[in-house]
């Protein structure tokens, strides 16, 4: 009977992955992070411990091989009680083909985290909060719609931010994007962080699954807000829950439904529209970013994330770009991360920037325009002080093309022109 050996090994982690997942997608939001973590780690030190002593026949380990029937820990390792490779003298691509594969334990059981976690019919347990009361942490919640009717444009941003010595404060700020004239930002805040139970909540901004309402000196505004579609993961749902990224985001909702009135300096407009619902949290803003979000109609959406990490020794990287399309009722591509290694390239730069990429037999071209006029400048503020500067538009131009491969040749399979309801922006230091 197998205890323990390479052909084991992978099936056990993926397995036990997987239970992890079912137990903790009950759980509550703020504590899956740490027993996720915690399991891992535990985990992958007891294979590894196991598996590397009985590779090197360590003596505490002589109980299982010989319960096994096998004459050394590491015939067991190699052979399983199936195969006859030399365990006695193997070869230095042994050695190292054996240490490739102890590397891959950690793919298995986070593959397990992946497809033993449900799927979620919408983004509501999404929204809620979380950020515990931990130093040096940053937690937004953003929406960015389109009037259907007149093609404004509008930007809500609500934050919690955690410095390393002082309180932490809530704030955030709304824009409002007309079709002729200038764009309009105003903030709200900085006030006390308040643990009520909705999303976000202060004394001029209260944000919930189903209303969006808040006040500044120049905007107000009254939003219904319904979730209609699932969430879209554009980095992996593993690396949001595990919060393992220096910064993390998900869209709740792609085509989420926003419809009420604003008040822009005074003047009543009414508003419907598709918005984008998403969330961010981590330790603060990239070093340099990219953000898109295009409601491409009929069921469609993209979200495209390019950024470079503040860390030491990442920062002089290139944008690693998270790609989620939605498209056809399939989410591609079907592994972000790895398609963000090794697909995907973009660059941080203004007025325009693109995306281009192959994943498989589809290949994905995006161009991006933010004009100037159309554009609002905002400050951005690290839990740990470093300012960032963004440029936003709500009113961006894109143009996106998926071309699928077929006998040799490329072929488009859908292009989307979007003049002026493209969400767009980049972000930068100094």
């Amino acid at each position: 009977m197998p205890y323990d050996s390479f052909l084991l090994d992978p099936l056990l982690l993926l397995f036990t992955g997987w239970c992890v997942s079912l137990l903790l997608s009950r759980q509550r939001v703020h504590i899956r992070p740490v027993v996720m973590k915690g399991t891992v780690i535990v985990t992958l030190i007891v294979y590894w411990g196991t598996s590397v002593s009985l590779y090197f026949d360590l003596e505490w380990t002589r109980w299982l091989w010989e319960m096994c029937g096998a004459e050394t820990g590491r015939d067991w390792m190699l052979n399983s009680g199936i195969f006859h490779f030399d365990y006695r003298h193997p070869t230095w691509l042994t050695h190292l083909l054996s240490f490739l594969i102890f590397l891959t334990y950690p793919i298995w059981i986070l593959w397990g985290l992946a497809v033993g976690t449900p799927d979620l019919k919408d983004g509501q347990e999404l929204g809620w909060p979380r950020w515990h009361g931990k130093k040096l942490r940053q937690e937004v919640w953003y929406g960015t719609a389109t009037d259907a009717q007149t093609g404004h444009g509008l930007w809500l941003h609500a934050e919690t931010v955690s410095p390393p010595d002082a309180p932490a404060y809530a704030h955030g700020w709304a824009a409002f994007f007309p079709v002729k004239g200038a764009p309009v930002i105003a903030h709200f805040g900085p006030h006390a962080v308040d643990t009520s139970t909705h999303w976000f909540a202060t004394s001029d901004c209260t944000l919930g699954p189903t209303l969006w309402e808040g006040e500044t000196p120049r905007i107000q505004w009254q939003l219904q807000q319904k979730l209609r579609t699932p969430p879209l993961f554009v980095f992996p749902r593993w690396l949001w829950e595990m919060e393992l990224l220096p910064g993390a985001m998900v869209v709740l909702d792609p085509q989420a439904h926003w419809s009420g009135q604003l008040k822009v300096d005074g003047e009543v407009v009414l508003f419907a529209g598709n918005a984008g619902m998403a969330r961010i949290y981590g330790h603060g803003s990239a070093e340099r970013w990219t953000w898109l979000h295009a409601d491409l109609g009929d069921g469609a959406a993209l979200d495209v994330v390019a950024a470079v990490s503040t860390r030491p020794g990442l920062k002089n990287l290139r944008p690693l770009p998270f790609v989620r399309l939605r498209f056809g009722g399939q989410d591609w591509p079907p592994m972000p991360l790895v398609a963000a290694l090794t697909a995907f390239r973009c660059e941080t730069t203004l007025p325009e920037w693109k995306l281009e990429g192959q994943v498989g037999d589809r290949r994905l071209n995006v161009h991006v325009t933010l004009p100037p006029e159309r554009c609002v400048v905002v400050g951005y503020k690290d839990p740990d002080g470093r300012a960032a500067t963004c440029t936003n538009s709500e009113r961006a131009d894109a143009t996106v093309v998926l071309e699928h491969r077929r006998k040799g040749a490329w072929h488009v399979e859908q292009r989307w022109q979007l003049d002026g309801t493209a969400h767009a922006e980049v972000g930068l230091r100094g």
